[in-house]
């Protein structure tokens, strides 16, 4: 790393970290087998997303929750540039205060008689999850996360970078 020249003195190892100030915990979901595509989707996003968002304390535990939603055609497209998608057919993020504390969330009855159950009308079998932090490199903060702006769109060095590029 020494003899790198960077361009970006912010992302140098002795600059530190650009860490969010927050946990994103991913949740890995299946579409049942036995519904569409279609009725996957749009119970996840409507009904499913008023539920979560309407438990009791669910603003006070996570600061953001976003929706992935896939498709056999982006799979599709996926593998024709030569790249393996994830077999899932979504993925929940939330941004969490801890992971401890978005387990006794998810552990308060609330969450369990009006997520867990309404999981059984859309969802297959065992979610997997992921946690962890963001480090950002290229964008801007999430205002309702609290996080910290990195390298940003009209940052003159990404048109210099771009002048010399190969592509």
């Amino acid at each position: 790393m020494n003899d790198h020249p960077f361009t970006f003195a912010e992302l140098q190892p002795e600059a530190g970290s650009n860490r969010q100030p927050y946990i994103r915990f991913l949740i890995f979901i299946h579409k049942r087998a036995d519904i569409s595509q279609v009725k996957f989707h749009q119970w996840w996003r409507s009904v499913h997303a008023d539920l979560a968002v309407a438990v009791a304390g669910f603003g006070g535990h996570c600061m953001r929750y976003v929706q992935l939603h896939t498709s056999t055609e982006y799979k599709d497209e996926l593998i024709k540039y030569g790249m393996e998608p994830l077999q899932f057919d979504g993925m929940g993020e939330m941004h969490v205060k801890s992971i401890e504390d978005w387990v006794k969330f998810q552990g308060s009855p609330a969450f369990s008689e009006k997520l867990v159950n309404d999981g059984a009308n859309f969802m297959d079998g065992p979610v997997k999850v992921m946690a962890g932090y963001d480090h950002l490199i290229y964008g801007s903060k999430i205002e309702t996360s609290r996080g910290k702006d990195s390298i940003l769109p009209a940052d003159r060095r990404l048109n210099d970078a771009r002048k010399t590029s190969k592509l």
